[in-house]
């Protein structure tokens, strides 16, 4: 595999670090429909499947970012799947998300505000089929190594030079909670919430990396 100096592209490390790890939720294969940021100057790097990872040949890598804007959190109503949630669900996910990324970008001594300015990275995030099974059927099973039903959430992720606009890395990820050894298996809202996390941090230690950290 060709080394990160060489490679020089924005989200070569990141994707790395986001990827979710056994204990968590897994990464699921997306389909290409499953994107609605506008990806026809991008390339799609293959390496990277089940996530779908388009990146602009050339682009600059985190390092040259030290300053992070985290756009309101949107929600692809397109997907059926979305649509049946209540507006207390979809707020409550849009929040946390939001949060986690902002907590976690400070955590590491990093700008987080609202006004585009030099070496600012514009982070768009998108969820759909969101699922969060009810807890019922789960709670029955709490004894039980296996839980009935998981969360599960895709998250696409857009990154862009804030003073242009210009887009230079869209990342598209599904994760689905461990059926195995669950261990909230009454609450799998917590598989989403942990894939937000993951996302959250996975972006924290790729930016770390790339400084030197």
């Amino acid at each position: 595999m060709p080394s990160l100096k060489k490679i020089g592209h924005l989200l070569l490390i990141l994707i790395v670090l986001i990827a979710f790890n056994a204990c968590g939720p897994t990464s699921k294969r997306v389909s290409r429909n499953s994107l609605t940021a506008d990806t026809s100057e991008l390339e799609l790097d293959r390496s990277q499947l089940p996530t779908r990872v388009y990146k602009r040949p050339g682009a600059p890598t985190l390092a040259a970012y030290n300053r992070f804007i985290i756009d309101l959190v949107q929600v692809n109503y397109r997907d059926p799947k979305m649509r049946e949630l209540s507006s207390e669900d979809i707020e409550r996910m849009q929040r946390y998300f939001r949060k986690a990324m902002i907590k976690e970008l400070r955590d590491g001594g990093y700008k987080v505000g609202t006004r585009s300015e030099a070496k600012t990275l514009k982070i768009s995030l998108k969820i759909s089929g969101l699922k969060a099974p009810t807890a019922l059927p789960n709670i029955s099973t709490a004894l039980a190594p296996i839980a009935v039903s998981v969360g599960e959430v895709t998250v696409e992720a857009v990154f862009r030079e804030a003073l242009t606009n210009r887009i230079d890395a869209v990342a598209v990820a599904t994760s689905q909670g461990s059926r195995v050894l669950n261990p909230t298996p009454w609450s799998t809202w917590a598989d989403v919430e942990k894939a937000f996390d993951q996302w959250a941090e996975g972006i924290r230690q790729a930016v770390d990396k790339a400084h030197g950290r």
